[in-house]
């Protein structure tokens, strides 16, 4: 499926002052597991959600914690239902094209902030970005600042992180928001190819029992890489361990934002040290 492009990545620290992207992840991503309750009690994100009736209830013991924002992934649209939509300006999200295609002009997606409030928007229009699975709307107007949209992961960002050969076990941990059980799951992140992503289970066992399997319906989950404290988007999956990878495709998301006062935010990387 990936031929002579694929390569994977590896926990290993750089040399000097700055960081290696794989070791400084894993170790935040360590860290909170440790911490964490329980994966049954910690994994949710959510102890209530009748999307008919917005009244959300966040989960207060979900793994991440409450430093990390997860307010960015709409918990609902009314097109879709709960396939994964996530923010990626203040009026802008992406999705995966091959759902149901383009969200139509007067689509309703739902937000629900840390404070467990529905803040809704409307789709006035939509487009597919190339000929990728990635689609983007416009939304009526701009989130307020209890929603937080997500940056995007530079394109190459793989070079501030170790490689090591294809096909040995082990990875990146990248972490999960799937749209059916809308939990926060783990998945390692085993290699890219042309202007995809592809995951494999966890090789540790702590992040092998935070990981979920995604299934019929997650289409657009989305994938991040967890810098510091915050959630930088990476890619939205398309099939079980895989899908598009959002950084090879900034140009063109940018080219789509076009008149709407906003455009996509990379991650600054300065801090992580080039392989």
């Amino acid at each position: 499926m990936f031929g002579a492009s694929l390569f994977a990545l590896c926990a290993s620290a750089a040399p000097g002052n700055a960081q290696d992207i794989s070791a400084s992840t894993t170790a935040a991503i360590h860290g909170l597991l440790i911490a964490a309750s329980a994966p049954a009690i910690s994994m949710p994100v959510w102890t209530s959600r009748p999307d008919s009736a917005p009244s959300y209830r966040r989960n207060p013991t979900v793994w991440t914690g409450a430093a990390i924002s997860l307010t960015g992934k709409a918990a609902w649209n009314s097109f879709t239902g709960t396939c994964g939509t996530t923010a990626i300006s203040p009026r802008h999200v992406v999705y995966a094209e091959h759902v149901k295609g383009l969200y139509p002009s007067g689509t309703t997606v739902r937000f629900v902030t840390d404070r467990d409030e529905a803040v809704e928007r409307t789709v006035i229009s939509s487009v597919r970005i190339g000929s990728t699975d990635i689609d983007l709307s416009t939304l009526d107007r701009p989130l307020p600042e209890t929603i937080h949209w997500f940056k995007v992961m530079p394109a190459h960002w793989f070079l501030k992180c170790a490689r090591r050969a294809p096909g040995t076990v082990g990875g990146l941990p990248c972490v999960v928001m799937d749209a059916n059980t809308q939990s926060v799951s783990l998945a390692d992140l085993a290699g890219f190819y042309s202007s995809g992503f592809a995951t494999e289970p966890p090789a540790d066992s702590l992040r092998l029992s935070f990981a979920r399997t995604l299934y019929r319906g997650d289409s657009g989950s989305p994938m991040f890489l967890l810098l510091g404290s915050e959630l930088v988007l990476d890619g939205i999956f398309g099939v079980v361990r895989g899908g598009s990878e959002i950084s090879s495709h900034i140009a063109a998301l940018d080219a789509a934002m076009q008149g709407s006062g906003c455009q996509v935010t990379v991650a600054d990387l300065t801090a992580f040290a080039s392989r």
